[in-house]
């Protein structure tokens, strides 16, 4: 009697046999392979594309943040792009605030936004009263 078919690929490994596969064809999702004494196999296409990392939504406050960085590269001269970035900061973090539901994350942020454009504020203020001063 000869030897039953084997019923999957741990069954040929287990016979010890040299497998090679043999390519039978292709669809849009799988290759088609077959074994010898085996049944068809279906391999995905993108079965080594690992899965991509879910897309971060857009954070509201990004921007704020982006305006409190430039509000620091303002202090260099006498601190005049301060005195306009950082109360657009400020703003902002107020708009999002306001028209937003926000978590417990994001409003700790609206306020750690508020204190950084209050400390650069005073730190831009004495530093451009003496040339606000040679300008009038």
């Amino acid at each position: 009697m000869p030897n039953p078919l084997p019923q999957n690929n741990a069954d040929l490994l287990k016979q010890n046999k040299t497998l090679i596969l043999e390519y039978e064809g292709e669809d849009d999702q799988s290759f088609f392979v077959s074994c010898p004494g085996a049944e068809r196999l279906a391999v995905p296409k993108n079965y080594s594309v690992p899965k991509p990392f879910r897309d971060r939504p857009p954070q509201p406050l990004t921007p704020a943040f982006y305006l409190l960085a430039l509000a620091f590269l303002g202090l260099a001269p006498a601190g005049l792009g301060t005195l306009v970035l950082a109360p657009l900061a400020a703003l902002w973090a107020l708009v999002v605030l306001i028209t937003r539901p926000l978590t417990r994350g994001d409003t700790l942020r609206v306020m750690v936004v508020w204190g950084i454009a209050a400390l650069l504020l005073g730190i831009a203020i004495p530093m451009s009263r003496p040339f606000l001063a040679l300008l009038s």
